[in-house]
């Protein structure tokens, strides 16, 4: 894959105009701060910052030329487009068209950054790969992993998220990849997608770009993926199923047993079985399902099933997502602050309402639901109450419909508030659990730290 590009090559790319020198470059970067030997800056216009604003800095750091949507009066080089982050993606495709290697997309409502790291601690074990850092996976992050592929690496692992309706297929389109998966579907963004039955056929939408000897693997657990299972069928070939509960499928479980600090099960798979090994406290049934998906996903390269077992045995939690924070040996914090949709809250209770000891739910607004948003709070407080957790606060705007019409519930206005109640009432328990979990915008995580630091005290 050629390094360097010159900007009358690139300009052609984005279906921009050149103005300035015919130099070449090497790096990409949307951050002023982070500007690389022989770099274009990439001025993106965001929703909170205009990258534009900071075009000063960039070449203060060493910008040598710019991707911009209107004239700029500088003296490097820049190429103008209608829209920077439509140019950034195009960049991104054509890196994309020049990489030899095979491609995975993973997609889904919930658990796709879980798998992508799951099959990302198998393929490491013997290859040099790229993958989605962090959750870099809408129309900005994507392109940028697509930036830095060369052909160096022997596989790329990329996350393609969505809030909107052609979002999962703008991102396919620049993927392309040779193996997709759609970890599963389920009421997420629905501001954005207004109805479930849009959010279905927008992940579908990722098997649209597969070339016809791509790999498919479905979550046959799934409902709603088993919707167009039959239309799948019909146009690929090369498809495998995975389920915790069918042996008919091409990769399911057996003899699952969930301790508390791990869990083991034996992977059925097309060419036999092995026992499998997940160092995870509290672990939930889903976490299986993600092995299940990740061991699929490894086994369509060609990985041998005692790479896939090693590769899920080093796998470890990820921070904010449902990661364990050990204060004593009957006590534990579990961080699910990420984020939160419907789906993902009713496994995290029902991951929480298994553990030992008192069971403390400390949990935040789901967002991003439109008009259903009234409709899966009540679901959640319907959940709860027929749980078996022991106190429950809610926090937020929506959150008090959670604990609404129930003895074990608070609603608080404030997170100090809420903290000194949590605080007077762990006192009286020498064992408990406290689960956190809210959308990204409820910043859940400021009520760990808050708590770690008087813990301390």
């Amino acid at each position: 894959m050629t390094k360097f590009i010159n900007l009358k090559l690139l300009s052609k790319i984005v279906n921009g105009v050149l103005i300035g020198n015919n130099i070449k470059i090497l790096n990409f970067s949307i951050n002023s701060k982070i500007i690389k030997k022989n770099c274009m800056f990439i001025a993106i216009c965001g929703k909170k910052f205009d990258g534009h604003n900071f075009i000063k800095n960039a070449i203060n750091n060493g910008a040598l030329a710019l991707l911009v949507n209107k004239y700029i009066n500088i003296n490097i080089p820049q190429i103008i487009v209608s829209d920077t982050i439509l140019g950034l993606g195009k960049i991104g495709l054509w890196k994309r068209m020049q990489f030899k290697h095979k491609i995975i997309g993973i997609t889904g409502s919930s658990g796709k950054t879980s798998v992508k790291e799951m099959t990302v601690s198998i393929l490491k074990i013997k290859n040099k790969i790229i993958y989605t850092q962090g959750n870099m996976n809408n129309n900005i992050g994507v392109p940028l992993t697509l930036l830095k592929l060369t052909n160096k690496y022997k596989y790329a692992v990329i996350e393609i998220g969505g809030s909107h309706t052609n979002d999962i297929s703008y991102n396919s389109n620049l993927v392309k990849p040779n193996i997709a998966l759609i970890n599963n579907i389920s009421a997420s963004h629905l501001e954005g997608f207004h109805s479930l039955n849009n959010i279905i056929k927008s992940k579908s939408k990722i098997f649209h770009f597969l070339s016809i000897k791509g790999t498919i693997i479905i979550n046959y657990d799934d409902y709603n993926q088993k919707k167009f299972l039959k239309k799948i069928l019909n146009n690929h070939k090369n498809i495998y199923t995975f389920s915790i509960k069918n042996n008919k499928t091409d990769f399911y479980a057996e003899n699952i047993k969930i301790l508390q600090n791990k869990i083991n099960f034996e992977l059925n798979t097309p060419i036999g079985k092995i026992l499998i090994t997940l160092l995870l406290i509290g672990g939930g049934i889903h976490n299986i399902s993600n092995a299940l998906a990740s061991a699929a996903l490894s086994f369509s390269l060609g990985v041998s099933l005692n790479e896939i077992a090693k590769g899920l045995k080093n796998f470890r939690p990820i921070i904010g997502r449902m990661y364990p924070i050990i204060l004593s040996k009957n006590q534990l914090i579990i961080d699910d602050t990420y984020n939160a949709n419907p789906n993902s809250v009713f496994t995290a209770i029902n991951i929480l309402k298994n553990m030992p000891n008192k069971k403390i739910l400390v949990i935040g607004d789901m967002l991003e639901l439109g008009s259903y948003t009234l409709f899966y709070h009540y679901k959640i407080r319907d959940l709860i109450l027929k749980s078996n957790i022991d106190y429950i606060f809610s926090i937020g705007r929506y959150s008090k419909y959670i604990t609404e019409k129930n003895m074990r519930a608070i609603h608080f206005e404030k997170k100090k508030m809420l903290m000194d109640k949590l605080i007077l009432i762990i006192k009286n328990f020498k064992n408990y659990t406290i689960l956190f979990k809210g959308s990204r915008n409820n910043k859940m995580e400021i009520l760990i730290n808050n708590l770690l630091k008087k813990l301390k005290c």
